[in-house]
């Protein structure tokens, strides 16, 4: 009669035998299968990309990196190039318009909050001269990879331009610069030695201290579009009421058909506006800095819409009087 513990110890045997042929056959499933981005764990798979900035995509005249087309108003090609393409120009000096530029940038946005950049890239001048277009171009749009584009005329490109290093405070140590298409970059540092490879990005210095010129930045260029008619001029601004008899005290608001799209300079005093005078509407996420302008006795409020893409408005001249006036 066979022992009790011959049985056991011949169970626990096969339990075993059982169990190693588990583990082989999960194994061998396991080695055909296919991992989520459909490559098998078996074949040589491509390293992750690190975490760190440099990992962004670079620019050589051979590989799949950026590259960006000029193109004219009905989307026909004159160039394209490269970032590697732009550095072979610049090192041969086939140009007279040096390409290389970097520096530090200051900008406002829309909040408005005041932001640094440090950058480094090819001047806008010196690509539309290589293109053959710097003398014809009127208005240029820069159009990113995801389709945010902003449109800019020939002299809001060329005019003189500032990186203001205290800025929103005093213009004191203003530096000259110039618009780019910058490879590398960083957002919230002047240090240059702190950029790093990315998107390409069209970025151009203040004329004024209190410009907004950073909802203008344009990341991921992927097209520039040039027009050669001319740039046209942005309507005259309105009032609400009319102007004319108001009651003593009533507040007068400045209206614009593209309000989300110009800035309202204006003055009370009589003299012209500039981009330099009090700017009515200087948040586009802050109604509450848009504030009315109050009427205490005979005023004139002159009006100047000024955008990007388009020549500045007529001066619209608004009289208002208060029935002691």
């Amino acid at each position: 009669m066979i022992s009790i513990k011959r049985i056991i110890l011949a169970l626990l045997i096969l339990l075993s035998l059982l169990l190693l042929a588990s583990c082989a056959a999960e194994r061998q499933s396991g080695d055909a299968s296919v991992l989520p981005n459909g490559q098998s764990p078996s074949a040589p798979s491509s390293p992750s990309a690190p975490s760190s900035p440099s990992a962004q995509p670079t620019t050589d005249e051979n590989d799949d990196g950026w590259r960006i087309r000029v193109t004219n108003k009905e989307g026909e090609e004159l160039w394209s190039f490269t970032e590697a393409a732009l550095r072979k120009l610049s090192d041969e000096h086939e140009h007279e318009q040096a390409l290389n530029f970097e520096h530090a940038y200051s900008t406002i946005n829309n909040w408005p909050s005041v932001r640094f950049y440090a950058a480094e890239g090819y001047s806008v001048e010196g690509i539309l001269s290589a293109a053959g277009i710097l003398e014809t171009a009127s208005t240029v749009t820069f159009r990113a990879e995801d389709g945010y584009e902003v449109s800019l005329t020939r002299e809001q490109l060329l005019s003189e331009q500032f990186f203001f290093p205290n800025s929103d405070e005093s213009d004191a140590g203003a530096q000259r610069v110039t618009p780019i298409i910058a490879y590398r970059w960083r957002e919230g540092t002047t240090d240059l030695g702190e950029v790093y490879e990315s998107k390409p990005m069209l970025i151009f210095g203040q004329r004024t201290l209190f410009e907004q010129t950073n909802p203008a930045f344009v990341i991921g260029v992927s097209e520039i579009i040039v027009d050669s008619a001319p740039s046209g001029r942005w309507p005259a601004a309105g009032t609400f009421p009319l102007d004319g008899p108001i009651a003593e005290g009533e507040t007068v608001k400045l209206q614009h058909p593209s309000f989300g799209l110009v800035k309202l300079h204006y003055t009370l005093d009589g003299s012209d506006p500039t981009p330099l005078s009090p700017m009515y509407n200087p948040s586009t996420f802050r109604p509450e800095l848009t504030v009315p302008i109050t009427i205490t006795g005979p005023t004139t409020i002159k009006v100047l819409a000024t955008g990007y893409g388009m020549n500045d408005s007529e001066i619209a001249v608004f009289e208002f009087w208060t029935a002691m006036g």
